[in-house]
């Protein structure tokens, strides 16, 4: 009894300690406030008490996903380890005393303690029948062993006593002469069904009370937790896996299938680092959840999640994330700016839109952090296969949706990411986490939230760890019925607008955006010097019988620049190697025979270069302006005198042309085809931007060559203007560093060329 009354005193501080630390605040003498440790114990559920109180002792714990799952039945090996962690038994070596119980069974402490102890006997076969669920009746008699209730010679009848086997009728009794089981309401015990997690807990506690190892406990109020999203609690049994993500937030996996972890691999980029961790879904099945870790220079991380699942079995996978000492988060959510949807004639209906929202922690110490939650977007694979070997590659996106909720209990902060599978398809999944705030400022924030909505169709990105999707032109294969094709669009996988952003705001948002994109793009190449396209496109092929892969020449100059432009400006040391490779490739187009030629010093390049056909292809005004701006570029950067050739064969191909390329209402004819024909009508901002950027380069290197190129600039200014075109920003400040502020076109000011 000494030692039973000692135990209630040491039982009753950490209780107490307990509930302080939890935050607890009495309202009266019998009732306390406290915040919840899950989400499925609440203020209207009926063994709160017990519950709470045993958790805080440490005799049973919830899940991963803080839950408890009270309704979830308790296994033989379970109720071992609970009583063996209330009794507090001492520990025993393991021995081959049961068949299903090794020296590495999870079961071990709890079979080998409560069987020494004389609490649990084993079963007939040689097991311990850990798996196995405890019925009521089993559980009555190993309560009895485990408190050593002794029979009081009350008389205890219930109506289905006949049920109760002979082995556990003295147990049932006694337990109902201590009061700890009353039986059910009409009167019957119902031995054999089993015992959920909050039955046993509440029966244990009893049974702790009456034997004096613990005081009854107080009523407890909780304090309703906040929620984000549709937040819900699973009742039935899942299985967890822990993803090493980060070592101050827990990550896991959850799905009603087995997850197996099979493998982890390491992938270094310039300024970032991959690391993939693979998982099995489901024993047997070949569906596999792929989670990748983008670490980034400034010490933010993305977490693209890929549930891949090439079956018919559907599957939902959802992503927890738990992280402590949190006292508020708000979901500051992009829907705030509604999207005026629209039908475009070469994209058709986009069915994206933006991300969920930026979640921003405040800690006890007022301390702030952001993250940037993606939506969760299900697709198929597509692929077309030609004779020559090429192939082409899209996904048909068949929904978007909201992957988010949470819920904060207590400073614990939980996040729910989840991704459904209806079987033959994938499901991608984004997020942003940094320590820092993305956005200095509420406004700054609002800014891209508003500018992502008004342009969504190029502000939007479907990341995933292998490059982001956009919607594709309904000029490319495959593409399905329904319209949905989306791709990697190699001009949208660089961050053109969030460089600038960058550059005008410094936000961190943006900065590990252009990271993000840096990694894309290394991806994405592979292991050659340039850039090819994974989608062909019916335009081209219908011209030139081109298909996937090739090289588009306007795409690689204008990843050439990004990547520049952004080594520049984050003081990378490899700044200029995109551009030198660039620049290798236009050069070597002669000697190729990719050329349009003008005379013997003067051609165009082409505009295309397939990978598996040898064609000749057009050569387009933005394009050849966009090849020789990079060959400037280079040689003011290398220094080697070949970039400088090329660009004046370039450059003296357009002068030799110049009248043939103005059209009689002054605009620019959109390309020379091959056989010198100029047909087509030409973008409506793109080219002037060109234009203006040529003049710049050739005025720093020679000015003589800029005649050309003004002359073009005020035919195409003048059409603009006489036609209230409009104008991008780029045109307006162009136009006035090359000093003819005069030629801006009437009409209104645009973000990006049309």
């Amino acid at each position: 009894m000494t030692k039973n009354r000692m135990m209630t005193v040491v039982l009753a501080s950490v209780l107490s300690l307990a509930l302080v630390l939890f935050g607890c605040s009495p309202t009266d003498a019998n009732t306390i406030t406290i915040d919840q440790n899950f989400s499925d114990i609440h203020n209207e559920f009926w063994a709160k008490n017990e519950v709470t109180q045993l958790v805080d002792m440490g005799v049973i714990n919830g899940y991963p996903d803080k839950q408890f799952r009270p309704a979830l039945e308790v296994s033989r090996g379970q109720a071992a380890n609970l009583l063996s962690s209330a009794l507090q038994l001492p520990e025993a070596p393991y021995e081959p005393i049961f068949k299903d119980v090794s020296s590495k069974s999870s079961h071990l402490k709890g079979a080998m303690s409560t069987y020494k102890a004389g609490i649990f006997l084993g079963k007939e076969d040689g097991t311990f029948g850990v798996a196995d669920s405890l019925t009521r009746e089993q559980m009555a008699t190993v309560i009895v062993r485990a408190f050593g209730l002794e029979d009081t010679g009350e008389d205890i009848h219930f109506n289905d006593e006949n049920r109760i086997s002979e082995s556990h009728r003295e147990g049932v009794k006694i337990l109902a002469q201590h009061e700890i089981t009353t039986g059910k309401e009409d009167g019957t015990f119902d031995p054999k069904t089993a015992v959920n997690r909050a039955t046993y807990v509440v029966f244990l506690h009893r049974a702790m009370v009456k034997t004096g190892k613990i005081e009854e406990s107080q009523e407890i109020v909780f304090n309703k937790p906040p929620t984000l999203g549709n937040y819900e609690t699973i009742r039935h049994e899942q299985n967890f896996v822990e993803v090493p993500i980060s070592s101050t937030k827990k990550t896991y996996l959850r799905s009603n299938y087995y997850l197996q972890f099979a493998g982890e691999k390491t992938r270094k980029h310039a300024h970032s680092t991959d690391t993939l961790y693979t998982y099995t879904v489901g024993g047997l099945s070949p569906a596999v959840v792929n989670v990748t870790k983008r670490m980034l220079e400034n010490g933010d991380y993305f977490i693209f999640t890929e549930l891949k699942n090439p079956q018919r079995m559907p599957i939902t996978i959802d992503v927890i994330q738990t992280e402590d000492d949190v006292s508020k988060g708000i979901l500051r959510e992009y829907s705030r700016y509604p999207i005026k949807k629209e039908t475009d004639g070469t994209f058709g209906f986009d069915l994206t839109t933006y991300p969920t929202g930026v979640f921003e922690k405040t800690s006890a110490d007022g301390d702030k952090a952001q993250q940037m939650i993606g939506k969760a977007y299900q697709s198929k694979e597509l692929t077309k296969s030609y004779p020559n070997g090429a192939s082409s590659h899209t996904r048909e996106l068949i929904e978007e949706s909201e992957a988010f909720s949470g819920i904060l209990l207590g400073d614990t902060q939980l996040s729910v990411y989840t991704l459904k599978s209806r079987g033959y398809d994938i499901v991608d999944h984004w997020l942003l986490v940094s320590d820092e705030l993305l956005f200095s400022s509420h406004q700054s924030m609002d800014r891209w939230m508003l500018e992502s909505a008004t342009y969504y169709k190029k502000r939007n990105k479907w990341y995933t760890a292998n490059g982001p999707y956009n919607k594709m032109a309904t000029t490319i294969e495959p593409m399905p019925e329904s319209g949905r094709g989306y791709g990697r669009n190699l001009l949208l996988v660089k961050e053109d607008r969030t460089m600038a952003m960058y550059n005008e705001t410094k936000e961190r948002y943006f900065e590990s955006l252009l990271y993000n994109s840096f990694a894309n793009l290394d991806i994405f190449r592979g292991d050659q010097t340039y850039w090819e396209t994974e989608v062909t496109s019916t335009y081209l092929k219908n011209l030139f019988g081109i298909t996937a892969p090739f090289v588009d020449t306007r795409f690689n100059e204008q990843i050439a620049l990004f990547l520049y432009n952004g080594g520049k400006a984050f003081g990378h040391d490899d700044y200029t190697l995109g551009l030198k490779n660039y620049a290798d490739l236009l050069v070597s187009q002669k000697g190729k025979g990719n050329i349009i030629k003008v005379d013997a010093n003067s051609f165009y390049i082409q505009d295309y270069f397939p990978s598996k056909q040898n064609v000749k292809t057009h050569s387009s005004m933005n394009h050849l302006l966009g090849g020789m701006n990079i060959l400037l570029l280079a040689y003011k950067e290398l220094g080697d005198p070949v970039y400088l050739q090329t660009a004046e064969s370039i450059q003296s191909a357009l002068e030799k042309d110049v009248n043939k390329w103005i059209r009689p209402n002054g605009d620019i004819w959109y390309k020379i085809s091959p056989d010198h024909t100029f047909v087509g009508e030409d973008y409506v901002h793109l080219t002037l931007e060109d234009l203006i950027h040529s003049y710049e380069m050739w005025s720093d290197i020679d000015p003589s060559k800029t005649a050309v190129l003004e002359k073009l600039i005020r035919s195409k200014a003048g059409y603009m203007d006489k036609n209230q075109k409009g104008y991008t920003t780029k045109i307006k400040s162009g136009l006035d560093r090359i000093g003819m502020p005069e030629l801006l076109p009437a009409g209104e000011e645009h973000t990006d060329a049309l």
